[in-house]
């Protein structure tokens, strides 16, 4: 640790406080005293005991690396400074870039949004081509190693690891640096890594933005190196689109992994898409709100919106038995048949003459259907409600509006308290008057829930469902799962309240995870 009283890191470089901890070192932010600027200084921590020959191997590597990382001019790169050694360790003088990581972003606000993911991996990607072409190999892409500025400026940082590609001389302590998590196969095996290493730890990153954590990653290192080894991720809470760069960039074996440019023009098509709106239960195309629904509430997954606002609105059905989970979720991610409700209108009578008309028999109709949900959940639906699908949120609104079915899915888990002040939140935004009718703590199908009831009339910016002046009542309820929690939240028009509460409760309590 450096106290006030320590000199200039070589006479130039001054220590203003601690950023941030982690095994291979501290980061500080500093002043470059010569040139009057702020900067980012890395104090590179040694291992306790380890010999004075290794010790000074390391302070070579160590310079090197920098040297190398130097020599890098990439506006998605961290720029390298400066490489000076004080106190017996390496000082890493790089550029200061005041921006929080991935990591943070996702732990604080959910999964980033599928196009903000995807920009954020093609910006890292340009980077990382940069690097492989200049032979140096990053060996530590994760989360916490890329900044996210407000503006989307995505920035590959911590090079202190990084080594040019064949100087093996350096790493002959045998020891695997970079974090179990997001360690391609070949270098847990101890192989030959070169560029396919860092796209696999890419891919392992890209996998975490959306879903919080590594597919690999399992509570304890043996388990998370085993599973990185033996194992396949786990696909089914990844929005489909990303699949193939996903299931590209994590092939166990390098040689059949994509390549750079590959994966580059996978993500730019993603990035690039803007998928045209359907809505299949009425005659003429639903006009486009202007300012449309934000879905996104500040603890949630974040929803991908299409162009304009709009949503993609189908039937949705269940899949069919034997269906694939790929194949599901491609048949619900298209525009789909409306399926025919049975009619109570008098039959149409024949144009022969007869001496009277016979009444057809009408077949009742269920007041809800089963819906499973390609991520794993099902619920009871409303019949005859128009329904719309996104990445973490799907809803079924009544036909003709002012009435609404959701469901979101948060696969950062978070206190489901918190969760619910963060969708009172929401609400409020929308909705001044917003009044709490009701708290309680419930056990739903033995999980823990929470569940709270709200009365509020519909304000400027409210659902596109919803009626500007209108009188709403609504439950939400949290549920919390295994790896992630899900706000189920049913709303109707305040008298209509009492008379629909027990459909509201068939629907809500029948919500069911993994079944």
């Amino acid at each position: 640790m450096v106290s006030e009283s320590t000199p200039l890191i070589a006479g130039r470089y001054q220590l203003l406080r601690e950023l941030g901890r982690g095994g291979m070192g501290v980061v500080w932010e500093g002043r470059d005293t010569l040139l009057n600027r702020q900067i980012a200084i890395k104090e590179v921590l040694l291992p306790d005991g380890l010999p004075r020959a290794d010790q000074e191997r390391q302070l070579l590597r160590t310079a090197r690396e920098a040297r190398t990382a130097a020599k890098l001019n990439h506006p998605s790169v961290v720029a390298i400074y400066d490489v000076v050694e004080a106190d017996g360790r390496p000082w890493i003088i790089m550029e200061l870039v005041r921006h929080p990581s991935v990591e943070e972003v996702v732990a604080k606000t959910g999964a980033l949004p599928i196009r903000q993911a995807a920009d954020v991996g093609r910006q890292v990607l340009s980077a990382l081509r940069a690097a492989h072409q200049a032979g140096i190999l990053h060996r530590d892409v994760k989360p916490s190693n890329i900044l996210l500025s407000d503006d989307g400026r995505a920035v590959l940082t911590d090079f202190g690891i990084a080594t040019a590609e064949g100087d093996s001389s350096l790493t002959s302590t045998g020891m695997v640096t970079g974090s179990p998590s997001f360690l391609a196969p070949e270098r847990v095996r101890a192989a030959e890594a070169g560029p396919p290493s860092d796209l696999w730890s890419l891919g392992a990153t890209l996998f975490a933005t959306l879903v919080g954590r590594s597919p690999f990653e399992r509570g304890e290192p043996m388990a998370t190196l085993n599973a990185l080894l033996n194992e396949e991720p786990d696909y089914r809470r990844i929005p489909p689109v990303m699949h193939p760069v996903l299931k590209g960039l994590l092939r166990k074996e390098p040689e059949d992994r994509l390549t750079a440019e590959e994966a580059d023009g996978l993500l730019a098509e993603i990035v690039a898409s803007r998928p045209a709106g359907y809505d299949l239960d009425v005659a003429e195309p639903r006009p486009s709100r202007g300012r449309g629904r934000t879905l996104v509430a500040a603890a949630a997954a974040a929803v991908l919106m299409l162009g304009g606002g709009t949503f993609a609105y189908f039937k949705l059905t269940p899949p069919a038995e034997g269906t694939s989970d790929v194949a599901a979720r491609a048949a619900a991610s298209s525009p789909l048949p409306a399926t025919p409700v049975a009619s109570t209108a008098a039959p149409r009578s024949s144009a022969s003459p007869t001496p009277s008309a016979t009444p057809t028999p009408t077949r009742a109709v269920a007041a809800v259907r089963a819906w499973r949900s390609p991520d794993g959940w099902s619920i009871a639906r409303p019949t005859g409600w128009r329904g719309a699908r996104s990445e973490a949120y799907t809803e079924w609104t009544r036909l003709g509006g002012r009435a609404h079915l959701g469901v979101r899915a948060v696969y950062v888990v978070r206190d489901p308290y918190q969760l619910m002040r963060d969708s009172e939140d929401e609400l409020r935004g929308a909705a001044p008057d917003l009044r709490v009718v009701g708290r309680r703590a419930i056990t739903h199908q033995g999980a823990k829930a929470v569940e709270w009831e709200f009365a509020y009339t519909a304000g400027e910016g409210a659902a596109p469902w919803a009626r500007q002046g209108e009188r709403y009542r609504e439950v939400r309820r949290v549920i919390v799962a295994a790896d992630a929690a899900y706000v189920v939240s049913w709303t109707m028009p305040e008298p209509q309240w009492n008379r629909t509460r027990s459909l509201m409760r068939q629907v809500v309590t029948s919500f069911t995870v993994g079944a």
